[in-house]
């Protein structure tokens, strides 16, 4: 959670907004909103403590089981 926070605050600092922290496809991962209102999921693949992967999704159709109220 610690890299989470730290990642939140860097994309705080761009523009983005952390709205929820949870599973993305099974992997932890966070759901922020970005400039414009363009809803944005962040999954990170950890394998031995690392990140080996991120997965990034922002189509709108793949998104909409979100809801309008992830974004408030």
């Amino acid at each position: 959670m610690q890299f989470h926070a730290a990642l939140a605050r860097l994309f705080a600092e761009r523009m983005s907004r952390v709205v929820r922290y949870g599973l993305i496809n099974g992997l932890p991962g966070f759901v922020t909103v970005e400039q414009g209102d363009v809803l944005q999921t962040t999954a990170l693949q950890i394998e031995d403590g690392r990140v080996v992967a991120i997965y990034v999704m922002r189509n709108p159709d793949k998104l909409r089981h979100l809801g309008g109220d992830a974004i408030h």
